[in-house]
């Protein structure tokens, strides 16, 4: 008996196939995200925007709406709209979270995650709708693919974080496996040495993890023996999270090898992912371009910074004046919007959010907005291009300060100091505390995680004894590293005893956040 066998084509079904009950796209939107037109009607009718509505609307209205919006009934001026803070967008989401009603609408069909919580404040929730979420995935992923961060050559370990109502790891296979790579989940679980294994195991060339687990894991790898470090093919690093210092990305290079590419993926619980970085299209080397085409650029004064794409087809990011006060919900005019180049705070509105939507939302960042340069624009398809803008991401606004022995610190001073490349600081972390017996006076601890002595047969640090105040290669030694931190604290016989200077091995000697495991770099205990 013969068997015939009829070969049958498989035909990638388009996002448009795939199409939720809350979605009902429009001809115009084909494979793309919302227009501006419906996420600012929605808007109006929505609960985290207007105190008089008690729940977001329903499929029914939402169909309404739309058809409206697309008859051009409605505003469509994103400058006029209202601000949307942090504080008040989750007094909104509390009430609708803990509303057990069953004609709560907020409640149903909802992904839920939390914020990482890396900067101290409590883990926050957020939900939004299951198939705009698996829609954005798909579309976010399509971004990826077009820069070339994630191509179908790759095979990427990652040790991404999982669990406690964090979904970290989930988003990253789910993000880079839409790019096309293949994705081997590691999670947070698996040890520094397993996830080496892995990674020569199955030969992959890209590693994932938020900022802080990559250091950790290329500090491990640093301690390897040269023969061991020579049979890992990473020539890849794709992290999230907070921004990789300069001293970061050269332990990072000076481990894996000079030409390794080294790309970021920008988002929040809020607002998903939105940005992207590759150091093969926007890097450094591409300043001095940037400076002759934009004339305006104040780049030159930044400090530590990350460029990343956005696609204005998804997010549309503006910069506003660091003046707004804060909580202050009024709108911004385009005249009161910062020039390109000039830094400000970040407000995001997205495209892939409208059931429940995300307008001018103050995400707490400081960043400015540029052109593509003529080499990043060479880099992406030509049909990708004039969709494509740079998001220049300084860091988080920390309009605030903490006192220690009656002096005043502010927080962005200390992180400058931190992020001196020629420390060789990987990561730190800063406690007040108080002393042993329930003293009142004030201690300060700070903890610091450098380069590891042997990278490449290179002494990159020493132990800092008889090295005076550098190593020979351009990181200072820890003698004058301490002196430097002395300094900045004002060190003197009066406060000393309430200080003290701790170097750690590795990432889990830190005190992490518990959702996201982040270093958590201010802990204040003296004032609670």
């Amino acid at each position: 008996m013969s068997v015939t066998y009829t070969a049958q084509c498989f035909v990638r079904p388009s996002l448009s196939a795939l199409r939720p009950p809350y979605e009902h796209p429009t001809p115009a939107e084909s494979d793309g995200a919302f227009s501006l037109a419906d996420v600012l009607a929605i808007r109006s009718i929505h609960p985290f925007y207007n105190p008089h509505v008690l729940y977001p609307p329903d499929a029914d209205a939402i169909r309404t709406v739309r058809r409206r919006a697309a008859r051009g009934a409605g505003e469509v001026d994103l400058k006029r709209q209202p601000l949307l803070w942090k504080k008040d967008l989750y007094i909104a989401i509390e009430r609708l979270i803990n509303d057990s009603s069953p004609q709560n609408t907020f409640r149903r069909s909802i992904y839920t995650s939390t914020t990482g919580g890396g900067s101290g404040s409590k883990t926050l929730f957020f939900a939004t709708d299951v198939h705009e979420n698996r829609r954005q995935r798909a579309l976010f992923g399509r971004f990826l693919r077009h820069m070339g961060l994630a191509t179908e050559k790759d095979w990427i370990v990652t040790v991404h974080s999982a669990g406690n109502l964090y979904r970290s790891l989930d988003l990253t296979l789910e993000l880079l496996e839409n790019a096309g790579a293949t994705v081997l989940a590691a999670g947070h679980d698996m040890s520094p040495a397993a996830v080496v294994r892995l990674v020569t195991q199955y030969s992959a060339n890209a590693l994932s993890g938020d900022s802080g687990q990559i250091v950790s894991m290329v500090h491990y790898i640093s301690t390897l023996p040269q023969d061991e470090r020579a049979k890992l093919g990473v020539d890849k690093i794709i992290y999230t999270s907070e921004s990789l210092t300069a001293a970061q990305r050269a332990h990072i290079r000076a481990v894996l090898g000079p030409h390794t590419q080294i790309c970021s993926i920008l988002g929040s619980a809020e607002g998903g992912p939105y940005a992207a970085s590759s150091s093969t299209h926007l890097s450094r080397g591409h300043l001095e371009e940037e400076k002759e085409e934009d004339d305006d650029d104040d780049s030159s004064a930044a400090g530590d910074f990350q460029d990343f794409f956005v696609d204005d087809r998804m997010t549309r990011i503006e910069i506003l004046p660091m003046s707004v006060p804060e909580n202050d919900a009024s709108p911004v005019s385009a005249a009161a919007c910062v020039p390109d180049g000039e830094r400000g705070m970040i407000a995001q509105t997205s495209l892939t959010r409208l059931r429940n939507p995300l307008v001018r939302y103050i995400t707490g960042d400081i960043g400015s907005l540029h052109r593509l340069s003529r080499r990043a624009a060479a880099a992406l398809p030509a049909r990708e291009r004039r969709h494509m803008y740079v998001l220049r991401l300084y860091g988080r606004d920390r309009r605030f300060s903490f006192e220690w022995g009656g002096e005043y610190y502010e927080f962005r001073n200390l992180a400058a100091l931190m992020n001196d490349a020629r420390l060789g600081v990987l990561q730190w972390q800063v406690v007040l505390d108080r002393a042993d017996g329930g003293s009142e006076e004030a201690w300060l601890e700070v903890r610091l995680l450098r380069a590891g002595e042997d990278v490449g047969g290179k002494n990159m640090i020493g132990d800092g004894i008889g090295t005076g105040t550098g190593t020979g290669t351009g990181i200072v030694s820890k003698e004058e590293l301490a002196r430097r931190i002395g300094t900045f604290f004002g060190l003197c016989a009066a406060n000393e005893e309430r200080f003290r200077l701790v170097f750690l091995d590795g990432l889990d000697q830190f005190e992490l956040s518990s959702g996201g495991r982040k270093v958590v770099k201010f802990i204040d205990r003296f004032n609670k």
